[in-house]
């Protein structure tokens, strides 16, 4: 059994995490809804922990190859708002974030919050 990789820092977690999301043979295919809350918690491969909050990134490719990025929070009492805290730190060094950026946030039923936004610009069409 895979354990998750700790971390003293969320900017560590971020370094190790971001570099692995971010190799194209890790990339994946989006998932239906009942099923990526199954495969987040699962996947060690994506996560990581600092304390009691785990982390969980990774880039999800569209059948439009539209690419987006997925990055999720789960701690005991976590907030979105919180969450949204975490998550410009974990950004901060390769992707900081910007007045008027767009992300959607959704909580799944095992109390993930999930952001997700476009990470490539929209493909060009001839």
């Amino acid at each position: 059994m895979l354990s998750i990789h700790e971390h003293a820092t969320l900017e560590e977690a971020s370094e190790e995490l971001f570099e692995y999301a971010l190799e194209p043979s890790n990339w994946m295919t989006p998932q239906p809804a009942e099923q990526a809350a199954a495969s987040v918690s699962q996947d060690v491969r994506y996560q990581r922990r600092v304390g009691p909050l785990r982390i969980y990134a990774v880039l999800e490719v569209a059948p439009s190859l539209e690419v987006f990025l997925r990055v999720a929070f789960r701690a005991p009492g976590l907030t979105p708002v919180k969450a949204a805290d975490h998550l410009e730190t974990f950004l901060k060094q390769r992707l900081p974030l910007t007045p008027n950026s767009e992300w959607q946030v959704e909580v799944d039923e095992r109390r993930w919050i999930h952001f997700v936004r476009r990470y490539a610009a929209p493909r060009l069409q001839a």
